[in-house]
This record gives C-alpha cells, structure tokens and sequence, in this order.
C-alpha cells in the first residue's frame, strides 16, 4: 500500500467519506495529515493534558457563562453545556475520557464530545476564544492548585524541623566554615537556619502566587482580543482569580515567563533541600557520627554487609539540579520568541510538571527522614573541642578593656591553654542572646510567622 493509500486509511472512515477524527481547524472534509507529524505534534503534550481535563473543563464552564451573560447563548444552552461539562467529569474519574494522538489536546477533546452530544449548541462555546488563551488560563489555574500543594508540603515540613529544633535546642555542636571547625553552635540553631529558610521559600511563592500567578488571560483569543464587548473582569471573579491579566498581547507573551516563576520557587526551596541533604549525609558519615539514622530510612550495599546508606538524602541532593534544569529549560524554550504563540510552548508543560514533582516528593521525603534522626549526645559533645570557643575567649578580655585585635593575638598564641567544661559549654552557649543567636533563637516567634505564612 502506497504512503497515500495509508494516509487516506488513517484519516477516513471504512466508507472513505469523512475523517476518522476531523479537526477543529479543518477546512475541507478531509485532511491527508502524515501520521508521523501528527504524532510528532502531540508528542507527550497529551499525557500532560490527559492530567488537565479537569482545569479545561472548569473554564470551559465558567467561559459558557460568559455568553450566556453577554447572550451568545441562552440559558437553555447554558444548561446543556454544562450538562455535557459535567457528564465529561463524570467519564474522567471513571477512567473512560482518554486522551488519544488524533485528539491533539484536552481543549479540541472537550469540544468535540460537546459537539457531538449537543450539535449546534456545542459549537458555540468557542465562540471569541482560542485554544490559545484556553490553555493559558487552564495552566494558571493548574498553577494555583500547584502553589497549594506546595506551601502546604513545605509548611508541613517547616514545622517537623521546628519541633526537632524546639527539642534539641540546646544541644551543643560544632559549626563549621570552610569545612573546618569554627565556633560552637546547637543542634536547634543547625535545624532551625532550615526552618527560616523554608519560611523564606513560602513567602516567594506567595508573592509569585499572589502577585503573579492568580490573574486570569482568558479573553485574549488568540492574542489579539476579539469583536466582543466581554467582561473579563466579572469572567476574573467567576474563575476565582484576583485580578484580569489586561493586555492581550501580553497574555501570551507571558506563557513561560509565569511558569518559570513557579520554577524558579521549586528551585529555591530544593536549593534549601540540597543543603540540609548534604549535611546529613555529612554528619551521618562514620568519621562524624553526629546523627543517627534510623532502618527505616537507610539502605545498604549487595556486597558490603557494613553499609547503612542514606540514599535518600543523596536522590534530593541530585533532583535539586534537576529541577534547576527544568527551570533552565523552560527559560531556554521562551528565548528568542517574537510576540505572539508559538506552537513550541506546549513543550513548557513537560518540565514544569517534573519540576513541580519532584519539589513536592523531595520535601514529603525530608519531612520522613527528619522524623527517622536522632543527634548522638556524647558524640556531638566530644567535638566541642576548647578550640571552637578561641572567639568567646577573646571576646571575654575584650569586656575587660583589651582591644579586639590584641586580645585575638593573645587567644590565637595560646590556644593549648583554653579550657571548657560542659558547663562551660552551656553557659557559653546560652550567653548568645541576640536575636538568632544560640541562647535566643526565636523558636516560638518561628512558630507564629509560619502560621501567618500559610494562611
């Protein structure tokens, strides 16, 4: 059979009359598109999509009731729309509304089965939109969710480290800076740098959610607006977004540049994540042995009968470059575009769904390994060696009169005759009363800033 004989077979039905699967932007009764561009053009957009149904189909009915409003539409049609919105969420969580290549996208799947099941009325629902602004807002409302789940998880874990931080707030450690000891620290202030880190995190997603993300482009068509006088602001309040994104052109031109700010959160708090993993693993090393890890959490070696591994700390510290990647990526695919789409931004979809992934599993993972350690008390105190305390030394002749400078040349000239005790340490340690310091971290103000964050 001929490569046209096989084009015609695809795209016709067995009398050879109509399309198997006839387009929306289809001009004639049939179409000879080569199988091989047509999969190509899907790619794995649709198994993104497949994961957007739901979104689509919120603001398709959201959409319906702009024209009905604006009497494109009557009620009565309004009704069958929504009606057939809701049959199509009904066949979705029954696993039986399948995305397939022929479908090229949720939004033409969503159209053709209200065409089909309501004839005129089903092909009024694109009236004055694009598949071009219908994606827009199905992935800023797929954001928000997102964004939810997010501060949510990281929330979640701020508040397990909070509580490991509450609890050994006093236990002391060694700092360290250039991978040498330094100066004395606790446990707590150790945990608890995590815990403002993450609070940091949260407060860039919620300006990049609130200020970024929650303003709805639905309404721009194909970004140049339409011959309607739509109210897109009242169709705003309807989808639940704070604000009407104005500009139609911008519309568009924002596609990445908004999902490259959602990345660009998932790649700070993974920046805190790979930090923290890199600690542990450290500390959890034989020739630390600052922490212990429980079973439940550790892997071993097929050979080494000795290993106890912390694996998991080792995947987050590698899937934070991946998902600095992914931002990378999205940022690389929006370069060098001139205004308007470009069919290339369906391939945004594929990082900022991994990136989002893997930020969510890596802090629902952190969340498990922080439960599962435990800081090794007599270890930890046998390496607060008199060394890590030349500073306080020298602060100590520095209340006396003595200038800092000459008190760190006496201190550093002697360091062999300083002397701590464990009581020394403790003391010493709790003389930090400054604002963060050991003897003050602010634990409990911690606490209170988190709860307003994730309000």
């Amino acid at each position: 059979m001929s490569n046209k004989k096989t084009i015609k077979k695809i795209l016709t039905d067995k009398a050879g009359t109509k399309p198997i699967k006839r387009k929306i932007w289809y001009k004639k009764k049939t179409v000879e598109l080569d199988p091989v561009v047509e999969n190509y053009n899907a790619g794995e957009d649709i198994i993104y999509d497949q994961q957007m149904i739901p979104f689509d189909v919120f603001g398709s009915r959201m959409y319906a009731r702009l024209l009905e409003k604006h009497k494109v539409i009557t009620k009565k049609e309004l009704s069958q729309l929504e009606k057939g919105l809701d049959e199509i969420l009904a066949l979705y969580a029954a696993g039986k509304f399948n995305l397939k290549i022929e479908d090229e996208d949720c939004h033409t799947k969503i159209e053709d089965y209200l065409i089909e099941k309501l004839g005129a009325t089903g092909k009024k629902i694109h009236t004055a939109r694009s598949r071009n602004d219908q994606v827009l807002v199905m992935m800023r409302l797929f954001m928000k969710e997102k964004a939810k789940d997010l501060k949510t998880q990281a929330s979640k874990l701020a508040k397990d480290l909070l509580k490991v931080a509450k609890k050994y707030e006093f236990m002391p450690m060694p700092g360290y800076t250039h991978m040498q000891k330094a100066m004395p620290t606790t446990f707590g202030t150790w945990i608890g740098a995590f815990v403002e880190s993450l609070m940091d995190d949260i407060r860039l997603l919620n300006a990049v959610t609130n200020e970024i993300i929650d303003q709805n482009p639905l309404g721009s068509g194909a970004g140049y607006g339409s011959p309607f006088s739509f109210d897109r602001d009242w169709l705003s309040k309807q989808l639940g977004f704070k604000r009407t994104q104005n500009n139609v052109i911008y519309c568009h031109n924002s596609r990445g540049k908004i999902e490259g700010q959602l990345l660009e959160v998932c790649s700070q708090i993974m920046l805190t994540l790979n930090k923290l993993a890199c600690d542990l693993l450290l500390y959890t090393t034989q020739e630390f042995s600052f922490l212990d890890i429980s079973d439940g959490i550790a892997t071993g070696s097929s050979i080494m009968p000795q290993k106890k591994n912390l694996d998991v700390a080792e995947l987050i510290r590698a899937r934070t470059a991946t998902v600095i990647s992914c931002k990378n990526e999205l940022t690389m695919n929006i370069l060098h575009k001139s205004s308007g789409y470009h069919r290339d931004g369906q391939e945004i979809k594929r990082p900022l769904f991994l990136g989002i992934r893997y930020t969510e599993r890596s802090m629902e993972a952190m969340s498990v390994i922080i439960k599962n350690i435990k800081p090794n008390k007599q270890v930890l105190i046998n390496a607060m060696t008199p060394p890590l305390f030349a500073a306080h030394k020298a602060f100590e002749l520095v209340k006396t009169g003595m200038p800092f400078r000459d008190a760190y040349i006496e201190i550093g000239a002697n360091l062999d005759k300083i002397e701590v005790s464990p009581d020394d340490i403790d003391k010493l340690l709790r003389m930090s009363k400054h604002q963060g310091g050991t003897g003050n971290l602010g634990l409990d103000r911690a606490e209170k800033e988190l709860k307003k964050l994730v309000k």
